[in-house]
């Protein structure tokens, strides 16, 4: 599994408004900041404020906001509202795909995998600020 560069973008355009908590920050500001091209931040902005992400102001002051204190939004609902809810196989969210579902070993190595993975993934965008403070 590979996240696409618009998820990637998606996770870079929620930090920095993270970072800016509150404020409304125009879409050149983010551009440039987090080296996302504009003509892509337009799509993004509409399918994270379609998630109840984020909040689009229009106009000549227009830009971004987050709905949402950064501690409510987790790394896992930005990439899901992109690519839809995040399994490593077919089998582990659909028991009918695969007749072999009772009785497979490997499925339940699929799903502690899985678990495991979307755990890690709930961590909330005031955690991840705070870990990007130890790195600079």
């Amino acid at each position: 599994m590979e996240f696409g560069i618009l998820e990637d973008y998606a996770v870079r355009m929620v930090l920095f408004l993270a970072q800016n908590n509150g404020k409304i920050i125009s879409r050149g500001e983010i551009s440039e900041a987090m080296a996302i091209p504009i003509t892509v931040l337009a799509r993004i902005g509409q399918t994270l404020e379609a998630a109840g992400i984020v909040e689009i102001h229009r106009g000549k002051r227009g830009g971004y906001k987050l709905r949402k204190p950064p501690e409510k939004i987790t790394l896992l609902e930005v990439l899901e509202s992109f690519i839809g809810k995040i399994a490593i196989n077919k089998c582990v969210d659909n028991p009918n795909f695969c007749v072999r579902e009772g009785v497979c070993p490997v499925n339940r190595i699929w799903k502690e995998i899985n678990e495991k993975f979307r755990n890690l993934l709930r961590v909330d965008f005031k955690t991840l600020l705070e870990m990007e403070k130890t790195l600079t």
